[in-house]
C-alpha cells in the first residue's frame, strides 16, 4: 500500500513539473553579452554558449523538433535543443534562415541567391531568386519571373523557362505510377514525369458551416418588444442584431445587457464600455471608469482592475509610458506594464493542449525575450 502510495506521489509531481517545463522545449537565454539555452522558468539547461542566437524553433508537427541558429565565430550555424549541430559552422553562407513549417530544410543564401540545405548537403544550389516547397518533396525554383522544378534528388527536372509548375490531377495521371507535373510556358504546355515518392495523406477534414443565428427568440416583433422593454428600464439603448447583446446608458453611465433575458451582464457605472474578447469562453469587456480602463468579465466581475492609461486593441496595456501586455486563456496573469515596448514573438507547443506564448520586450538596457509565466529569458 506505501508503494502504491509513493507511484501516485510521483506521478502527481512529475505531471505538474511537466504542466510548469519541459526539459525538451528551451528558450534562448541572454546572460549580458553571452546567449544559451534555459527551461521555461529561466533555469540554464544547457552548459554551452554563444555569441548571439538570432533565430529559433521549435515544432511538434509529428515529432518533436526544435532547431536554433547561433553564432560564436563569423558564421552562423544550426544547432538541436542537445547543442548537436545540424548544419556546420564552417558553411560558405552569408545567412540562414528557419521556417516553422520545414524544420529539417534550411534556406541558405550566398551572393544573393537562395538554395536549400537538408540532411548534411545543398540539395538546392544556390542560384536562384526564390525557392518554394512543393509536392513529392520537391521544390519550385524561380530565376525572374521563370519557374523550374528541383525533385527531391537534387535533379533540376524541369527547365526554369516556365511560368507556372503544378501536379497534373488528371484522372489518368493520378493512376499513373510516376508523378506527373504539368509546366505552363507562354506557347507550350508541357508534362514531365518523376519517381512518385509516398507520403502520409492529410485530412482537412469538413469546412464549418457559418451563418448569422437569430438569437433574439423570435422575429422582428419579438425584437422589437424586448427592445422597447429595454428603452423603458434605460435613458439609451445600442442594439445591433448581429450581437446578443445591448450597450445601456442610465444616469450618464455605461453597461451591457444581455438582449435575449434582459440580464445586466455589466451594471452601468462606467464612462465607456466595449466588448473585448473573451476568456476561456467568457465575453469580456473593455470598461472606463474615472479616465481609467479596465476589463470586466460578465456578472461584473474584474479581469484587470481600472487602473491602466489605455487598453490597445493588440492586447498592449499601457501605464504612463511603460507598456504590458494581456494574456487570454492561460493559467498565468497578465503582464504588468513595466517594459518600453513589447510585442508577441513566438508561440511554442509544450503540449497538444498548451501553447507558450514567448515576447520581445525593451527595457532601459536593451532586449530580450519574456515568456507568458513572467520569466524574463535575459539578464543585464
Amino acid at each position: 500500500m506505501l508503494h502504491k502510495i509513493k507511484l501516485s506521489i510521483v506521478v502527481l509531481v512529475t505531471t505538474i513539473s511537466y504542466a510548469q517545463t519541459s526539459t525538451k522545449v528551451l528558450i534562448p537565454y541572454r546572460d549580458h553579452n553571452t546567449w544559451c539555452l534555459s527551461d521555461t522558468l529561466g533555469t540554464i539547461k544547457a552548459k554551452t554558449t554563444y555569441k548571439d542566437i538570432k533565430d529559433f524553433i521549435i515544432t511538434r508537427n509529428k515529432s518533436f523538433v526544435a532547431r536554433y541558429l547561433v553564432k560564436n565565430n563569423k558564421n552562423y550555424f544550426v544547432v538541436d535543443q542537445n547543442q548537436k549541430v545540424i548544419l556546420p559552422e564552417m558553411n560558405p553562407y552569408d545567412s540562414i534562415h528557419l521556417n516553422e513549417e520545414f524544420p529539417n530544410y534550411y534556406w541558405v543564401f550566398k551572393k544573393g541567391k537562395v538554395g536549400i540545405w537538408t540532411a548534411n548537403k545543398e540539395i538546392v544550389n544556390c542560384l536562384y531568386n526564390k525557392i518554394t516547397p512543393t509536392d513529392n518533396k520537391s521544390f519550385v525554383v524561380e530565376k525572374g519571373e521563370l519557374k523550374g522544378l528541383v525533385n527531391s534528388q537534387s535533379k533540376l527536372i524541369i527547365p526554369v523557362e516556365y511560368q507556372s509548375i503544378y501536379s497534373s490531377w488528371d484522372e489518368a495521371d493520378q493512376k499513373n505510377p510516376k508523378h506527373v507535373w504539368v509546366a505552363e510556358g507562354v506557347l507550350v504546355d508541357k508534362k514531365f514525369y518523376d519517381t512518385k515518392i509516398k507520403v502520409d495523406g492529410t485530412d482537412l477534414g469538413n469546412a464549418s458551416v457559418i451563418g448569422i443565428v437569430d438569437s433574439s427568440g423570435g422575429g422582428a416583433d419579438v425584437r422589437n418588444q424586448k427592445l422597447e422593454q429595454l428603452r423603458a428600464k434605460y435613458d439609451k439603448v445600442d442594439f445591433n442584431f448581429y450581437n446578443d447583446y445591448a450597450i445601456v446608458t442610465k444616469d450618464g453611465k455605461v453597461g451591457v445587457v444581455q438582449f435575449d433575458n434582459q440580464e445586466e451582464l455589466v451594471t452601468p457605472l462606467y464612462e465607456e464600455v466595449e466588448q473585448y474578447g473573451n476568456d476561456h469562453g467568457v465575453s469580456l469587456y473593455k470598461v472606463k471608469k474615472d479616465h481609467l480602463y479596465g476589463l470586466i468579465k460578465e456578472g461584473n466581475t474584474f479581469f484587470l482592475n481600472c487602473e491602466y492609461d489605455a487598453i490597445l486593441d493588440d492586447l498592449t496595456l499601457v501605464k504612463g509610458d511603460k507598456k504590458g501586455m494581456i494574456i487570454f486563456n492561460s493559467i498565468y496573469p497578465s503582464i504588468a506594464p513595466k517594459y518600453f515596448s513589447i510585442k508577441e514573438y513566438k508561440k511554442i507547443d509544450i503540449s497538444d493542449t498548451w501553447q507558450f506564448g514567448l515576447y520581445q520586450v525593451t527595457t532601459e538596457k536593451g532586449k530580450g525575450l519574456l515568456g507568458e509565466n513572467g520569466v524574463e529569458f535575459f539578464k543585464d
